[in-house]
């Protein structure tokens, strides 16, 4: 019975390439950034939802399951990791916070006529992690019915849970990869090598994470939230509220050391969580 679900991954693997490749030549002609974005990350999703037309898998099996319990965890691990990893760089003096223009924005966009920095950072993070919580989950959707909806419960059951999560990560980071190296998607002055091996530890380790959070809680929301969570805290918030110091580019961020290590290490948790227990089975 295990034939089928490699079947299933290496089938999603091919389709997941041709449509890749072909979104190159078909998004050309899309001048908005954000629609692109969009239609990119829905590439995963489209994939899997293919895969399973064409195996006839059931699209339940994705995981629509609700649980406040775990979707409340998938919300608060990217901040918590965040916080951990910027407070390490602020206090070793790799940069330095808060960065005043990321509080002019701040104001500017929430309207905010208050001169206390302290209070604009405050509703900025909840502004990024709320409100704009659903809009992003949006976007994020389509990536994790790729990555957790279908392919980490496939892997399960071919070669384990705990296997399953760095597996699916290293696919998921080299799927990153052309748009990494072509410069669409990275840092500029950083080398190459090291953006790549930063990102790769990140997305590898957070992988794992999600893995987990996918066959515990038997849904793909605390997986979706996690995705759109991480996105607006790191990208939106703990990056641009940074002050760089000259060097400090080559800490923070997705290509950044610091956060990559700081996530590695709940990975390790994550990962013996994930030996201990029992996957889940799903019906055929």
């Amino acid at each position: 019975m295990k034939n089928i679900h490699a079947i299933r991954v290496v089938l999603f693997i091919v389709i997941l390439v041709l449509l890749t490749s072909f979104q190159d030549v078909a998004l050309t002609t899309i001048e908005n950034q954000g629609v692109k974005t969009f239609l990119i990350m829905w590439i995963p999703g489209i994939s899997a939802i293919l895969v399973a037309l064409f195996t006839k898998l059931s699209l339940k099996r994705f995981g629509w399951r609700i649980s406040i319990k775990w979707i409340s965890v998938g919300w608060m691990l990217p901040i918590l990791y965040g916080t951990i990893a910027y407070s390490l760089v602020w206090v070793f003096g790799l940069g330095d916070m808060p960065n005043p223009t990321f509080l002019e924005r701040a104001r500017l966009t929430l309207g905010m006529t208050t001169d206390s920095d302290t209070f604009n950072i405050v509703a900025a993070f909840f502004y990024i992690t709320v409100v704009c919580l659903l809009p992003n989950m949006l976007f994020c959707l389509g990536e994790e019915l790729g990555w957790r909806g279908f392919l980490v419960p496939e892997l399960t059951k071919w070669i384990s849970l705990k296997n399953a999560g760095w597996v699916s990560g290293i696919i998921w980071a080299l799927w990153h990869f052309p748009a990494i190296i072509s410069g669409a998607y990275a840092v500029e002055d950083v080398p190459l090598w090291y953006q790549i091996f930063c990102f790769t530890l990140l997305v590898i380790s957070t992988a794992v994470i999600l893995a987990f959070l996918r066959i515990k809680s038997n849904s793909i929301w605390p997986a979706v939230v996690f995705h759109a969570v991480h996105n607006g805290i790191i990208q939106r918030f703990f990056d641009r509220i940074t002050i760089d110091n000259g060097l400090t580019y080559l800490f923070i961020g997705e290509f950044g050391i610091i956060l990559a290590t700081v996530t590695s290490f709940f990975a390790v948790y994550y990962y013996n969580c994930s030996r201990k227990i029992e996957p889940l089975r799903f019906k055929m």
